[in-house]
């Protein structure tokens, strides 16, 4: 199973000083081309809910306010800290196996 962020292209082009490098990842095209694969290998592709994907805690769960500068996830609750992409990654896998019906305890221990 591979999780992607569900986001919205369209909305993410308003921003000028995102456009052009979201517009040159071609992001429904890695999508699309990665669920074939996915299909010919006897797998699949989830999309999930990006809201606060890069916020919540891949430990605790709770929201760490961070601006799009802060480069670390940093929590002041249970003192995680580790890269701010890897603790989305994590969250994203989460959500990912809970959408197909996996409790993430049984596939990874976090």
């Amino acid at each position: 199973m591979i999780a992607f962020e569900d986001l919205s292209i369209q909305n993410m082009l308003k921003n000028h000083c995102l456009a052009k490098s979201i517009s040159d990842v071609a992001w429904n095209m890695l999508v699309t081309l990665t669920s074939y694969k996915a299909a010919s290998a006897g797998s699949m592709v989830v999309l999930v809910d990006p809201r606060n994907t890069s916020k919540m805690c891949s430990r605790c769960g709770i929201l760490v306010e961070k601006t799009l500068s802060d480069r670390v996830h940093n929590c002041t609750q249970c003192g995680l800290s580790l890269d701010r992409d890897w603790n989305a990654a994590i969250n994203i896998l989460r959500l990912g196996l809970q959408s197909v019906g996996i409790k993430t305890v049984e596939a990874c221990p976090f």
